[in-house]
């Protein structure tokens, strides 16, 4: 698997997230794709703020507790930013895991 990297272009500038996220889900109704397309700019800020956080954590990155706690999110809001970063190669998973409150 080929993994995107931050540093394909060869700058180590941790300041680019998404355009926009990916996969605002939505009913395939028009009323629904009108809704998540009003979304698309809230969830690109939220986007933007859960990739600077996970990106200053540095290697040991953060796990969704620890994002969600420091951006004053809620799961159901941060989750999915988290995986729209993920889905597009911004951020990966590092395999590690470590207990949180909730453990």
């Amino acid at each position: 698997m080929n993994e995107r990297s931050l540093f394909d272009d060869g700058s180590s500038d941790w300041d680019r997230p998404p355009d926009k996220p990916v996969g605002l889900p939505h009913n395939r109704t028009e009323t629904s794709r009108r809704a998540a397309e009003s979304m698309v700019p809230a969830a690109t800020a939220q986007a933007a703020r859960v990739f600077h956080f996970i990106a200053e954590c540095g290697k040991e990155g953060a796990t969704d507790h620890e994002v969600q706690a420091e951006l004053g999110m809620t799961g159901d809001s941060e989750r999915p930013r988290r995986w729209s970063l993920q889905r597009s190669g911004l951020i990966c998973d590092s395999g590690q895991r470590r207990s949180t409150e909730t453990d």
